[in-house]
């Protein structure tokens, strides 16, 4: 009966030095983007609130970038009134390079302010936001969108 406790425990010992052995040879997995109500939990870290919530507004006439675009409002830190965003989340990075421009023209259709336009880009995400002044607020959208993405 000893032999057979000790047999079992050298194999589950063996087995769970595999496991790490397998990890160094294909590395750590890469890190999943979060989901938007995941992202809006980065922002709140920072104080910063979401409102105005639309799923599927990709605010042009691009209909391919709706089922990417969440339009919403974001404030706080040193923006104390609501700005319009959207946010653009791509399948994976290589949907990110094929469609990434189309953000561009879109944003051009939507954005009334071109001098006030900022975007961050963390694939697959690309933030789109008019209006941002303050380098707090900007500093954490981007802190908030890189975490997310798992960058």
């Amino acid at each position: 009966m000893k032999r057979r406790v000790a047999l079992v425990a050298s194999l589950a010992l063996l087995l769970a030095g595999c496991g790490s052995g397998l990890d160094a040879i294909h590395g750590s997995p890469k890190a999943t983007p979060t989901d938007f109500a995941g992202l809006t939990k980065r922002f709140a870290k920072f104080n910063l609130s979401v409102n105005t919530v639309v799923s599927g507004d990709a605010g042009c006439s691009d209909q391919g970038l709706a089922p990417m675009a969440i339009s919403f409002t974001i404030t706080g830190l040193g923006e104390n009134y609501p700005l319009p965003a959207r946010l653009y989340r791509f399948r994976n990075d290589a949907s990110y390079t094929k469609l990434r421009a189309t953000v561009d023209t879109c944003a051009a259709e939507w954005v009334t302010d071109p001098a006030s336009l900022l975007m961050i880009d963390a694939t697959p995400y690309v933030l789109v936001l008019e209006g941002a002044t303050d380098q707090a607020f900007i500093d954490a959208l981007r802190t908030s969108l890189y975490d997310a993405a798992g960058n």
